[in-house]
């Protein structure tokens, strides 16, 4: 196997949690498939970025779907520490997950209106 596809695996072994690692909350299973999504969600994003970069013909489309997908990983990380909307949380721990949730909305609705 190359290089390259050797640290591409450690990084998705790194990435992804191991179940054994997450707490017990109500729902381990969904607990798991949800902080798996909100990485997945978080690595597409900055793969979009990335490529914003390089492919300038699209690179409003590109910020705008990355932008979405940050909300995406906001949405998947709420519903992963409030075990789907059943433990309340204090709004002092959700209030980064609040306000960049909606905001990266926003952002990548103002990438697809205005730019």
């Amino acid at each position: 196997m190359s290089k390259l596809l050797e640290k591409i695996k450690h990084t998705v072994d790194v990435t992804v949690p191991d179940k054994e690692d997450l707490p017990h909350g109500l729902h381990p299973r969904t607990d798991y498939i949800l902080l798996v999504l909100r990485n997945i969600f978080v690595a597409v994003a900055v793969l979009l970025f990335l490529a914003s970069f390089v492919w300038h013909d699209a690179h409003n489309i590109l910020r705008a779907i990355a932008y979405f997908c940050g909300t995406g990983a906001y949405l998947f990380e709420c519903l992963a520490v409030t075990d789907c909307f059943h433990t309340k949380v204090p709004h002092t721990e959700m209030f980064m997950v609040y306000c960049f949730g909606p905001l990266y909305l926003l952002m990548g609705l103002s990438y697809l209106l205005w730019h």
